[in-house]
């Protein structure tokens, strides 16, 4: 230590280079050797300056020089390149980006479930049914949302066997934003929630509510069904328009123009037409 502590005064630069080497390499003991050659070279004193001590051997290492106590050098693993993507192959890849690859990450494909303000009890049953929920993670869905209104009926949010994931709440303000989320829409048969999904280019399943005394609504949704823009299904046919529904065959829903309509009965009215 002494010696080193007099090569600190003639030859700064040199000790300091050598220790912060001896500081980050896993192979201290080869640069020590050097450092001990250069303290019994060092030059004389100048004139008039104080002699130094001689330096004294010493069976013990300075401290911090243990090799024990060194930061071991991360350890080296093997990567099989033909195992990296074609692009990725004869270039360096960064090992911690590549190796969240293949680890169970999944895109979020959300299955919003409406019933807007009326009592759709029936329909909340079998979306929470086991049966129903293994028939949306088999087509893909990962999570299930489920707007129910003034039911009574609460759907659980453990989704049992599966891994689905399973939220629910009553009201909101607009669900809009849930519907523009979403992968897929199950909707009861109202014509606001089945215009505005379409209108934001989902994939909709009307689901005919049997219990109301003048469904008038159902025929909007057959219709709509008949032109291949939504599936329209029962609640007891629910499960199997899921398993069978192919998203290919639906067709864009496009607004009519009103432009027409108005004309005419302007005209029959007796109004000016533009």
């Amino acid at each position: 230590m002494r010696s080193e502590r007099a090569l600190t005064l003639r030859h700064p630069t040199i000790v300091c280079t050598a220790r912060s080497s001896v500081l980050f390499s896993p192979f201290r003991t080869t640069h020590a050797a050097p450092l001990r050659s250069l303290a019994r070279t060092a030059p004389p004193p100048a004139a008039g300056a104080p002699p130094s001590r001689p330096a004294r051997r010493s069976s013990s290492r300075p401290r911090g020089s243990s090799t024990a106590r060194s930061r071991p050098a991360p350890p080296c693993l093997p990567l099989d390149p033909s195992s990296l993507p074609s692009a990725n192959r004869g270039r360096e890849v960064p090992l911690r980006a590549y190796s969240l690859e293949g680890m169970g990450d999944r895109e979020r494909r959300v299955v919003f479930v409406t019933v807007g303000t009326t009592c759709f009890d029936a329909l909340v049953k079998v979306v929470d049914s086991e049966e129903l929920k293994q028939a949306l993670l088999q087509k893909g869905y990962t999570d299930l949302l489920i707007q129910m209104g003034r039911g009574t009926y609460k759907p659980s949010k453990a989704s049992g066997n599966s891994s689905l994931q399973v939220e629910h709440f009553t009201f909101s303000p607009s669900i809009a934003d849930n519907i523009r989320e979403a992968s897929l829409v199950i909707s009861h048969a109202g014509s606001g929630s089945i215009f505005e999904t379409l209108r934001l280019g989902k994939p909709l399943i009307v689901v005919v509510n049997e219990d109301l005394m003048d469904n008038h609504q159902s025929e909007l949704a057959e219709e709509l069904a008949e032109r291949n823009h939504l599936f329209c299904a029962h609640p007891h046919t629910l499960r199997e328009t899921v398993e069978a529904m192919d998203l290919k065959t639906l067709q864009p829903y496009v607004p009519g123009e009103a432009k027409p309509v108005v004309a005419l009965i302007n005209r029959f009215l007796g109004f000016p037409v533009d």
